[in-house]
């Protein structure tokens, strides 16, 4: 299964030393050229960078349909822009986006959408991951933002409260 990601998902899960679990779940993580940029160039010595640029199953693409991706733009940044497009030019339906518009975009579009968390739960459910929560409680230490409700589903979900 294919799947294309955005920066916050690589850089929240390299925050929690969970970027391994992509190749795990996937045969193959597409990042787009911008991401990969926004992470890896743009972010050196940040979050994500290192592990990014280290990690060899991550394929980097470039968009060829300008004007689906700058049509996008008009409402999302560049990176969810072209994970849709490139999701959208290759046939792809598996998108990780953690930002809500960029996700009912994308979702609008018929691709399967899904975040860090629901990568921390397919994770947990395939035996990958213990627990959850510590992750969780990682990633608000690191800043990364989750609302109270979303924590609350999350950990029930994953049958840890």
């Amino acid at each position: 299964m294919k799947v294309v990601v955005n920066s916050p998902p690589l850089i929240s899960l390299s925050l929690i030393g969970q970027l391994e679990l992509l190749p795990k779940l996937y045969d193959e993580i597409i990042v787009p050229k911008s991401v990969y940029n926004e992470v890896v160039v743009k972010g050196k010595g940040k979050a994500g960078s290192e592990e990014l640029g280290s990690i060899h199953h991550f394929t980097v693409l470039e968009t060829e349909n300008k004007v689906l991706k700058d049509s996008i733009m008009l409402e999302l940044d560049e990176g969810e822009a072209e994970v849709i497009t490139i999701a959208k030019e290759k046939g792809i339906q598996n998108v990780i986006i953690d930002e809500f518009a960029g996700r009912q975009y994308a979702s609008l579009l018929g691709l399967n959408v899904t975040g860090t968390l629901g990568i921390l739960l397919i994770g947990k459910n395939l035996g990958f991951i213990g627990e959850v929560k510590p992750l969780m409680d990682m990633m608000l230490k690191h800043n990364r933002f989750i609302n109270r409700g979303l924590y609350l589903a999350v950990l029930k979900k994953a049958n840890e409260i």
